[in-house]
């Protein structure tokens, strides 16, 4: 087995870079929406930068990727935390072969594309799930108009 070797980046290794202590950092659309402006301050300190589209994917993207490295190998629990419904949205069904399953594809429009992976198991019981919804749909909307 070899050896990686990696060189190190003179950028994070130079010592005069200075590290932010507490920095806020804000980020908004241009009116145009065709970019967006990243602003990092700390104390007097300002920071900022123009961002494409390309770039604040790329960018979500390696924040991610770094959230999923600090959170670990184990996937926190959905209890108790609140999120936000995609409604709208481009999806598709696609086999898994690793896993003998199924991917569930969408486009988050915050998050762009992400794919879920079913094993067998996980197929049926969503398949139950969403079919047992559905019952509850129809029977509520039977007894007393639409749910919502």
């Amino acid at each position: 087995m070899s050896k990686k070797t990696t060189i190190p980046d003179p950028e994070f290794t130079n010592p005069s870079v200075e590290r932010v202590k507490a920095p806020h950092i804000h980020i908004t659309p241009s009116d145009d929406r065709q970019q967006a402006s990243l602003e990092i301050t700390s104390g007097r300190k300002k920071i900022v930068m123009d961002l494409t589209e390309e770039q604040v994917a790329s960018l979500i993207a390696a924040l991610g990727a770094v959230h999923q490295v600090m959170v670990g190998a184990e996937v926190p629990s959905l209890e108790g935390v609140s999120f936000i419904p995609v409604r709208r949205t481009h999806w598709a069904l696609q086999l898994d072969s690793a896993s003998q399953g199924s991917v569930l594809a969408f486009q988050h429009p915050a998050y762009g594309p992400v794919g879920l992976a079913l094993t067998p198991a996980d197929s049926s019981k969503l398949a139950r799930g969403l079919t047992l919804h559905q019952q509850l749909n129809d029977a509520t909307l039977k007894a007393s108009g639409p749910a919502n």
